[in-house]
């Protein structure tokens, strides 16, 4: 027997229903311990309610992506919250058989299982009401447009069946395509073609929602294209995904000239930026047939130039950051013999420093794509060269550490940081380590006292 009122039981179902599941989370933590009845009946209605909702994710779990905006900045296909949401309340009354059956069926289902009945028959279910009954769909005051992307998501649903399909071989179609998976994609392609007009472009949508790197969905183009040319495919119906990746492409790069040309100062993720773009330009030319005079050849060609153009001008420009950063001055030793010394009579100004880190840190980040971008021999010239200023500065400092005559070790020791700190940037932990280690070992929180 319940222990709260069966009216306020109704009210507070429907109010947790209502909830977030972050909250819901949080809420059945806190009452986890709890002993008194009422709040234990409350515990149990979140759990259910949480219970549902894994239920919900397992169920519609290929479609999950197409709900969520792409971390790549790539235009996609992108339905409102409110449409799962709604969809997901209209399955429970409409097949509440169906649905309760959902939360049982989730119970100890392991990751290679397959799918079980229940959830196809669900997802079924849902294109119907999406067709027949958009009412019980669409939000209560909906806005213009709201009726056709219900109609638009019931034509992905019926893609299910080979949604899934296709979804869990994905990690061997990202690897090596031989003839073998070539045609088994072929044929899911030629499959989702003959549900409707749009089902091929609607089934490369939710591969194009499910990978992590965009990109790579051209990859999944040529295959059932059978690696045709550029030409071919930007006059097919499937061109509208390499006109994203280009679009991207050249966006990004005017966001790099405007900062590279002196407009704002470079950002911290610029050679992560120029990585991507890389690496989306590396997909073109690795599964398509780019033709010299071809429609997308010629875009692919100009955004190469002009990455490796704005990297060379960067990394041109690097040693000289460093020096900012890094001032020496000239100190007599003996005669004329002199050495170069660090400078410390003030720090660097924090911008300096910044830009420094940034710079250090779009050197390290370009690495790996500097072999394809076309400027790997004057990248291994800059980092060389940066290292060299790094080593030379650290070496300094431990002179002045280890040296008889009197410093201050606050001063010394910001330094000390300053150049570990861009060490890591430019060459990773262990080297920036191996500098903390010998500072450690050094002089430098005891100075000679003044005689």
């Amino acid at each position: 027997m319940s222990v709260i009122a069966d009216k306020r039981l109704v009210l507070l179902k429907g109010l947790i229903k209502t909830l977030p599941q972050a909250s819901l989370r949080s809420l059945e933590l806190a009452l986890g311990l709890t002993k008194d009845e009422a709040l234990i009946e409350v515990r149990e209605l979140i759990s259910i309610e949480l219970e549902f909702r894994y239920a919900r994710e397992a169920v519609f779990a290929p479609y999950l992506p197409l709900f969520e905006t792409r971390h790549d900045g790539l235009n996609a296909v992108e339905f409102p919250h409110w449409l799962l949401d709604n969809l997901w309340r209209a399955l429970e009354s409409h097949e509440p058989e169906l649905y309760q059956q959902s939360r049982f069926a989730l119970r100890g289902l392991r990751a290679e299982d397959p799918t079980p009945v229940v959830f196809f028959r669900l997802v079924t279910s849902a294109a119907a009401i999406c067709r027949d009954h958009p009412g019980d769909v669409l939000p209560k005051s909906p806005a213009r447009g709201d009726a056709e992307e219900v109609a638009e998501f019931a034509h992905y649903l019926d893609l299910h069946r080979i949604v899934r399909n296709v979804l869990a071989k994905l990690p061997d179609f990202l690897g090596r395509i031989d003839a073998e998976k070539a045609a088994a994609l072929r044929l899911m392609f030629k499959d989702a073609c003959a549900i409707s007009e749009e089902g091929g472009m609607r089934f490369m949508e939710v591969i194009f929602s499910n990978l992590e790197d965009g990109a790579q969905i051209i990859k999944f183009i040529a295959t059932v294209s059978d690696r045709p040319n550029d030409r071919f495919l930007a006059e097919s119906e499937l061109a509208d995904f390499g006109e994203r990746i280009l679009e991207r492409i050249e966006e990004g790069l005017a966001d790099l000239k405007a900062a590279f040309g002196g407009k704002g100062e470079p950002q911290p993720d610029a050679g992560l930026r120029v990585a991507q773009s890389v690496g989306q330009l590396q997909s073109f030319s690795h599964y398509i047939e780019l033709t010299r005079d071809g429609p997308w050849s010629k875009r692919v060609a100009e955004a190469s130039k002009q990455i490796a153009g704005l990297v060379e001008s960067r990394l041109k420009g690097a040693e000289r950051i460093f020096e900012d950063t890094l001032v020496m001055r000239s100190e007599r030793v003996y005669g004329r013999v002199k050495k170069d010394v660090p400078k410390m009579d003030k720090y660097p100004k924090p911008e300096v420093v910044d830009r420094a880190r940034n710079c250090a840190a779009f050197v390290r980040e370009v690495r790996a794509t500097a072999n394809a971008g076309g400027f790997a021999t004057l990248h291994t010239k800059t980092v060389q060269a940066l290292e060299a200023q790094l080593d030379a500065y650290f070496e300094a400092l431990l002179d002045v550490a280890n040296g008889e005559d009197p410093f201050d070790s606050e001063q010394v020791m910001s330094f000390f940081e300053l150049v570990t700190d861009l060490m890591e940037a430019l060459c990773g932990e262990e080297k920036a380590v191996v500098g903390r280690r010998r500072v450690a070992s050094s002089n430098v929180l005891n100075p000679p006292k003044v005689a």
